[in-house]
């Protein structure tokens, strides 16, 4: 019997399933425990922990024991069985998820342990924005996934893994299972770098490690037989928000379909503002942020990021949705050098002849040049020239900003009132510095209004269900004037909108270099090509059937 589920149907709780699961281990691990502590380490209300302990006893595998409560023969044998804690060193486990510090030590005592295995790593390629982050940072990772309670009996998978966090895993899952019994969780890593991929074969079949490795192209439709197999993911994408639009979209449909997943998602340190727009492709996306690590992460040669990056944990809701449907093809323009056309120029110390290197020029990047030599003295070294402005810089010009808005739970008499809604609109334009050329609006028979305020700078419209309590709002504007938000804001304030989803599209994008369909405001801004449609059969509805990017563009 799968008593977590059965728990979980019976009592009222508004957490994931996951939630009843982290109960169990706490009780595996550090039974007997108080239904307080039990509260605290849970972040749950004590009647909630009650509720699911009273159900336990009811069904045999918990048992009220002096200190609180417990498992009882059947409830320990079926955590083992249904969580993966056979076989497993407990003594050790619980000291690492009691103890940051412990953590910490730990990370770096196997660091030392198996540096020559992470020492095979191939070189990186920073045309794929590759950097490596240290053999002490890749082990954190995997602690930290035991920390959250996502170690044992799990499918995880590393999307993209030039870290090896992969590796740092399965060694850590050596430690814990010292016995001949089979580890029972596994490790996937889905990586289109053939070189990355060999090599953590060849280290995984060397020391009997459950990974196994997939070649993929994220840009391309993602294998059907990926679709919703994985309990944990691993990701450390292109700094780019495309990279992160286009990663946490293909991450979202591996994951199975089950609120209270983690996604341990590594990003580099990037402005407030950079920061602000990830944070709001996650809550696009319906991902939580559980946990933010500003310096989590340290990296081997990455000095233009400080050598540091942060770390996300982010949790799968019942909002998650892939705005990239997994059968269709991605952005190609991911990684740093295809958002950044810039060519840098460097003469050889020897002999003084100038070199192009960057995107489209003979040398992709200065670790080409140099393993090339010069082509007419031979030297490997070369100096950086002065840059003299950036004229190669893409130049974009969108035509529009639109927001296409439904409103739910209004206040149905407001819907009704044609005269309210006309001065609902009006004040609305008035109040965003939209210059007001016309306006119409019309009651139908028996409920409803349709209504356009025509605005010098394109139009606000709206069209009312009264009966439903639900109003479609449709602002689009030109030039960077108007300030569409505002009166967002103003008429989701007087309709008394007590729930919102909306679209926020750049529209008629295109740039001065010929490349059409890539728009680029002069401030960020949140772009998606087509409005979202979701699949009414897919328990969230969250694959979304038209290709919908939320990539935040910015200079």
């Amino acid at each position: 019997m799968d008593y977590i589920d059965k728990i979980f149907k019976t009592v009222s709780i508004k957490d994931s399933r996951r939630i009843i699961e982290l109960y169990f281990q706490e009780l595996y691990c550090f039974a007997p425990l108080s239904n307080k502590a039990l509260s605290q380490k849970l972040l749950l209300p004590v009647p909630i922990v009650t509720a699911i302990k009273n159900e336990g006893i009811r069904l045999g595998i918990l048992e009220q024991c002096s200190g609180g409560v417990g498992l009882t023969h059947n409830g320990k044998e079926y955590v083992e069985q249904a969580l993966g804690f056979k076989g497993i060193d407990l003594c050790l486990y619980r000291r690492l998820a009691e103890s940051e510090q412990a953590r910490d030590a730990y990370a770096d005592a196997l660091s030392k342990k198996y540096r020559a295995a992470f020492d095979e790593r191939p070189v990186a390629d920073v045309a794929l924005d590759q950097a490596q982050c240290t053999v002490q940072t890749a082990f954190r990772r995997a602690l930290l996934c035991l920390a959250n309670g996502t170690l044992t009996g799990r499918q995880i998978v590393c999307m993209g893994d030039d870290d090896f966090v992969s590796l740092a895993i399965g060694f850590l899952l050596k430690e814990l299972y010292p016995g001949p019994s089979i580890c029972p969780t596994h490790i996937h890593v889905l990586e289109m770098d053939g070189r990355y991929i060999e090599c953590l074969e060849r280290l995984a079949g060397r020391f009997a490690l459950p990974i196994s490795c997939e070649r993929v192209d994220l840009r391309m439709p993602l294998p059907p037989h990926l679709c919703g197999r994985f309990d944990c993911l691993f990701t450390d994408p292109p700094y780019t928000q495309e990279g992160a639009s286009l990663f946490l979209s293909r991450a979202i449909s591996v994951l199975k379909e089950e609120s209270g997943l983690r996604i341990f998602f590594s990003f580099g340190n990037k402005s407030a503002t950079e920061v602000y727009f990830l944070q709001k492709c996650f809550q696009l996306h319906g991902l939580a942020i559980k946990e933010m690590f500003t310096r989590f992460n340290e990296y081997m040669g990455a000095s233009l990021l400080g050598n540091k990056g942060q770390l996300f944990v982010l949790e799968t809701t019942e909002r998650t949705r892939a705005l990239f449907p997994l059968e269709k093809r991605g952005r190609d323009d991911i990684y740093t050098a295809d958002r950044n056309l810039r060519q840098n120029r460097y003469r050889c110390r020897q002999c003084g002849k100038v070199y192009a290197v960057g995107k489209e020029a003979e040398y992709q990047t200065i670790r080409e040049l140099k393993k090339q030599g010069c082509n007419v003295c031979g030297a490997t070294v070369f100096d950086r020239l002065h840059k003299n402005g950036n004229t190669d810089k893409k130049q974009y010009l969108p035509l529009g900003h639109h927001i296409l808005a439904d409103f739910y739970n209004c206040d149905p008499e407001k819907l009704d009132d044609v005269e309210q809604i006309r001065t609902f609109m009006h004040e609305a334009a008035v109040s965003a510095g939209a210059t007001i050329v016309q306006e119409n609006f019309h009651k139908y028979a028996p409920v409803g209004v349709s209504g356009v305020v025509v605005i010098q700078e394109s139009h606000l419209t709206i069209h009312t269900w009264p009966e439903c309590g639900y109003a479609a709002v449709d602002l689009f504007t030109c030039g960077t004037n108007v300030r569409p938000w505002t009166a967002f804001d103003y008429l989701q304030e007087r309709l008394g909108c007590a729930k919102v989803e909306y679209s926020d599209l750049i529209r008629g994008a295109y740039e001065r270099l010929s490349l059409l369909r890539y728009s680029e405001t002069e401030q960020p801004a949140v772009r998606r090509k087509k409005r979202q449609r979701y699949d009414a059969s897919s328990k969230w509805n969250r694959r979304a059937r038209s290709l919908t990017d939320c990539s935040v563009l910015s200079k």
